[in-house]
């Protein structure tokens, strides 16, 4: 218990060589893995042998890669640049920039792109098809009639 109370007070030190070293390690023992699952699922003669061998073996290889990044990510973090910070320790309200315009300033875009009259343009698109929607099997209902006769 000692020991982890030292690597403890080690991290909130900011001293991260531990953490980084039992990545390392770890990332080494997972391409070890995976290598090994690879050799033995190619050496396997049976097809449900082999996929579970490689399925084991590609798991290794992510949580390989995973083990990496969180590396990667300790020794180089990412930098946050922010244009401003708002701290408060209280209930401080805190306004920056142009205050929002109130609700009768707001102009509303679809009027401004309507025509005359507030009314909306016509659609100047291509028309959609014409005609019903299965054209085929109109002419059965009309033989037969609907199947729901309340129409």
């Amino acid at each position: 218990m000692e020991i982890l109370r030292d690597q403890a007070k080690a991290v909130n030190d900011g001293n991260l060589a531990q953490a980084e070293a039992m990545l390392a390690n770890q990332a080494t023992s997972l391409q070890s893995l995976y290598t090994r699952l690879t050799e033995k699922a190619f050496s396997s003669t049976q097809l449900p042998h082999f996929d579970s061998f490689m399925r084991m073996a590609l798991h290794a290889q992510n949580q390989c890669r995973a083990t990496l990044e969180t590396l990667a990510a300790l020794k180089n973090p990412p930098v946050v640049i922010a244009k401003q910070a708002n701290v408060t320790s209280g209930p401080q309200q805190i306004n920056n920039g142009i205050a929002a315009p109130r609700a009768r300033e707001i102009e509303n875009k679809q009027i401004q792109l309507s025509a005359e009259n507030n009314e909306l343009r016509t659609n100047t698109r291509i028309p959609a098809l014409t005609g019903g929607i299965n054209q085929e099997m109109e002419t059965v209902g009309k033989i037969h009639g609907p199947e729901d006769k309340r129409r």
